[in-house]
């Protein structure tokens, strides 16, 4: 997310973003490990050379949004279904929970059965990272948010 203010006649564009990451232990200190390292390279790009700025860090994990999921089903999925010639969203979907999400395989009645974070679990973060993540198996790059009408939910 970014803002213009007016400072001293200069414009200047604010930029806030979210990033996940998790502490871990290393050589005996605790360590940051952001886990997209290219989204957030990606971020840090927006920066001039020798800027100065700020970092926050909390343990607040805000959900991804409901507009989030309209870019996802809205703008995203039909955007692939048209690139790869699948039609069917629901299994685009499944596919892509399947290979970026999944969190296990347990054993259901002898059958191995693979089990899969929602997206409606993720982080704000978390899912701009599920966003890349299909953009670099599908290389389809995702569209600016921006410049879409979102067509509403069909779900």
């Amino acid at each position: 997310m970014s803002k213009k203010i007016k400072k001293d006649e200069k414009e200047k564009i604010i930029y806030t973003q979210n990033f996940a990451g998790v502490i871990r232990n290393v050589n005996g200190k605790n360590c940051l490990i952001i886990k997209s390292q290219r989204w957030y390279q990606h971020q840090l790009n927006k920066f001039r050379n020798g800027e100065n700025v700020s970092l926050m860090i909390h343990n607040e994990k805000p959900k991804r949004t409901e507009r989030q999921n309209r870019y996802l089903w809205g703008a995203f999925y039909p955007l692939i279904s048209k690139e790869t010639g699948e039609p069917n969203l629901d299994r685009l979907h499944e596919l892509f929970k399947g290979m970026f999400l999944t969190q296990g395989v347990v054993d259901v009645l002898g059958k191995k059965v693979r089990m899969k974070k929602s997206t409606t679990e993720l982080s704000k973060s978390e899912f701009n990272e599920y966003i890349m993540a299909i953009e670099a198996e599908t290389g389809v790059e995702a569209p600016p948010v921006e410049n879409w009408e979102l067509a509403p939910l069909s779900k």
